[in-house]
């Protein structure tokens, strides 16, 4: 209850910045700045180390570098242009775009159920974006950056899944929460 509170309130928010006077990059750059810095503080808490194998860390920083940045920027953008309820509903995807992915590289077997949910999936997120009378609820541009959002973050997912194996969630959440943080900082 906690997350879906937090993450309502992330939409919530971030709209209402938007629409008060905040540009997106230097909101998207404030935001995820104090994240990275609660976080990482919290795990260096907890982990007492970020170390990772230097085979490692080019995956860390690439998977940091093009999905978190692609992420954060397709995110802001999407609710500059959109509205946040459906962004929100637009993210409902995700699942979707992460086993899409896996199954692109050779990582899942999709099997028919599979392929079922996927078009109701992607049906109702057609019917979000088209839903207000017939027209595009917020902008056909904000929808389609709120999809691109659903989309970096199950590449992102799938990126990350093979160090889930040597690390902690934290630790590997941690690293990329700063990369990503300053590719978002140099954009902004």
């Amino acid at each position: 209850l906690a997350t879906v509170v937090l993450w309502a309130l992330n939409f919530t928010v971030t709209k209402y910045v938007l629409e008060h006077g905040f540009q997106p990059l230097a909101y998207s750059t404030v935001r995820y700045g104090i994240a990275t810095i609660i976080f990482t503080w919290f795990t260096f808490g907890v982990e007492r180390s970020f170390h990772v194998r230097r085979r490692d860390l080019w995956l860390l920083v690439a998977a940091a570098a093009v999905g978190i940045w692609l992420n954060q920027i397709s995110y802001v953008y999407a609710l500059e242009y959109s509205n946040a309820s459906t962004i929100a509903l637009i993210l409902g995807a995700t699942p979707i775009f992460t086993a899409l992915i896996a199954f692109a590289i050779g990582l899942e077997r999709l099997h028919g159920r599979f392929w079922i949910a996927a078009a109701v999936s992607f049906a109702g997120v057609a019917l979000i974006a088209l839903g207000k009378s017939g027209g595009v609820s917020g902008s056909l541009k904000g929808d389609a950056l709120g999809v691109a959002t659903a989309a970096t973050w199950a590449a992102y997912t799938v990126a990350i899944a093979p160090l889930m194996r040597s690390y902690s969630p934290y630790r590997i959440s941690a690293l990329v929460l700063a990369i990503g943080w300053a590719a978002v900082a140099l954009t902004g």
